[in-house]
């Protein structure tokens, strides 16, 4: 921990010692920021006042797009479990804003607790009054991966009068209110659904300015084929081309992002790819929430300032007495010119400065009387900030480099032997959902010798992994599915298969396509008998524990959980 002391007790010094670098931030905005923002009303203008909980809460991964292209059915593939009230369909079925974060037990938090609970962030929602706070609400339940992130889900994008009066607020006010504050935003695309709505196209530039956060994703890929994909993907880039008025190509994640069979396995190769690299990307947001809030109130106090110098120069500009509408409305017709002539007057560099026409509206109903001079003091806490303390506080925050360097193993292995099916996920077990009894009692292997006998078992009587593997690819569940199975059904974690064990994982394979989730561990009463080649329930090897199963500890999943 690095601390700094200064014996002046004025603000244009550093002013405390930080136990942390959220604990600094949040001392640094309410010291040299704050009393900025509130002489020259700058929350009426930008966004309200910051909250401890602004700096305390776990980064958060905002997820928007048309309806139905996957977002609830992506959170349920990555917690492994459906989410407090989460319903899944074809037609637009998530019809509110839902936080899913972590929590001791399933739980749901109507909109109006919500904004009134002072750990959480949604303080500033309440303005937005009943119309929006019906349709919000905060799902908590028990989730190694929320520990470390949390997941924003939102209604999907309609069409015409539906998205702008049927809904009863703002829409596209309510994700550039998340877009601000999220740490990484899932822009989410259906193949089947290429076209880019005038609705959905007010959705993307109201995630303007954050464009750093953007990953997109190209969905359910695998209902299409190859030649399909390669026409439906250029589609898609050509179609943003005209929406993300950038020079830098976005980066799109190909894939089915669901636990489902694949309906098309050609791409089965591209779509583990593509998940390994988002499941890193995502991983690594944790990391690097502390430096993405200093960043933002970095780019706070920056717009703090030239707000100040802005408001200053409007009202100088003003006559005394008469004709102060007129003078007003020349300003706001060519405020360009203003914005060059504070900028020239301050040395701020214009970049800083807001949106022209964002200003034009915010200011052209405003009275410029309430104005106030610029205090110098205010003024020097900021820049002191901006100069001195960011650039310390900087220095705590731990480098994320050092704590995700390699990829190798992040899926991880269990036991010495790993699963053939092993690929990059972020997650693993998390599973909390109630099974049908049906499922969780132990299979017959004699129902399974005569393909366990095809596969060609060695000479203790097991199949290698990658003979198994060959077998259970056949049923087109995606690789992360057929992990946990076989992580399910190695009991001893050594790589391969005894005639039980294989039973076991065919009767996962069968539960899984049926539509059930798989536990979280071997139930007891589903342990393979001991026989030639299987292993006691109480393996010395395995820490003399009888709940054997599924243990995946991934080093993506370690990050989240920091």
């Amino acid at each position: 921990m690095i601390k700094w002391l200064t014996s002046e007790p004025a603000r244009t010094q550093a002013f405390t010692a930080f136990a942390n670098a959220t604990d600094g931030l949040s001392s640094l905005y309410k010291e040299k920021l704050l009393p900025l923002e509130q002489s020259h009303a700058f929350h009426e203008f930008y966004s309200a006042q910051l909250t401890d909980a602004d700096f305390t809460c776990r980064p958060m991964v905002l997820l928007v797009g048309q309806y139905s292209t996957g977002k609830s059915s992506f959170i349920r593939h990555l917690l492994g479990r459906d989410y407090p009230g989460m319903r899944i369909g074809p037609e637009p079925t998530t019809d509110k804003f839902v936080v899913v974060s972590h929590g001791e037990k399933d739980q749901v938090i109507p909109g109006h607790a919500a904004v009134v609970d002072p750990s959480m962030p949604f303080s500033q929602l309440a303005h937005l009054g009943n119309a929006f706070l019906n349709r919000f609400e905060c799902a908590r339940l028990p989730c190694p991966i929320l520990e470390g992130i949390t997941l924003v889900d939102t209604p999907g994008v309609l069409s015409g009068e539906k998205q702008r009066l049927n809904r009863g607020y703002q829409f596209e006010e309510v994700i550039q209110w998340f877009s601000d504050r999220v740490d990484m935003i899932l822009l989410l695309f259906d193949v089947s659904k290429m076209d880019i709505s005038d609705e959905f196209r007010a959705v993307i530039l109201a995630l303007k300015g954050n464009d750093s956060k953007i990953h997109l994703m190209l969905n359910k890929a695998d209902t299409i084929t190859t030649s399909q994909l390669m026409r439906v993907y250029g589609a898609m880039m050509w179609n943003l081309g005209k929406v993300i008025d950038t020079p830098e190509v976005s980066r799109v994640y190909i894939g089915s992002f669901w636990d489902d069979a694949l309906a098309n396995d050609e791409q089965r190769r591209l779509s583990e790819s593509e998940e390994n690299d988002l499941y890193t990307a995502l991983a690594c947001v944790p990391q690097s929430g502390t430096f993405r809030k200093l960043n933002d109130l970095i780019k706070r106090a920056r717009l703090s300032r030239v707000h100040a110098h802005l408001s200053e120069h409007l009202k100088k500009k003003l006559p005394t007495h008469f004709g102060k509408d007129r003078e007003k409305k020349k300003l706001l017709a060519d405020l360009s010119t203003v914005f060059e002539e504070v900028a020239d007057k301050t040395g701020l560099a214009l970049g800083d400065f807001p949106d022209e026409v964002f200003m034009k509206e915010k200011l052209a109903n405003y009275d410029w009387g309430r104005f106030k001079k610029t205090d110098k003091k205010q003024l020097e806490w900021v820049d002191t900030a901006l100069n001195i303390d960011f650039p310390k506080l900087l220095v705590m925050i731990p480098d994320e480099s050092d704590e995700f360097t390699h990829n190798e193993g992040v899926m991880g292995a269990v036991g010495s032997m790993p699963s053939p099916f092993a690929v990059i996920k972020v997650g693993g077990a998390t599973e909390a959902t109630v099974f049908r009894s049906t499922w969780l009692v132990a299979p017959d292997p004699e129902d399974y010798r005569e393909e366990f006998v095809a596969l060609g078992p060695n000479a203790v009587g097991k199949v290698m992994g990658q003979r198994a593997k060959a077998k259970m690819v056949e049923t087109k569940l995606p690789s992360n599915a057929l992990h946990k199975i076989w992580a399910l059904a190695d009991v001893d974690k050594d790589g391969a298969l005894t005639l039980n064990e294989y039973a076991l994982a065919m009767h996962f394979i069968k539960m899984k396509l049926d539509g059930q989730d798989l536990p979280l561990k071997l139930p007891p009463q589903m342990m393979p008998n001991q026989g030639p080649g299987t292993h006691s329930a109480k393996n010395p090897a395995l820490g003399g524990d009888t709940e054997l199963g599924l243990e995946v500890t991934t080093r993506a999943c370690e990050i989240l959980q920091l």
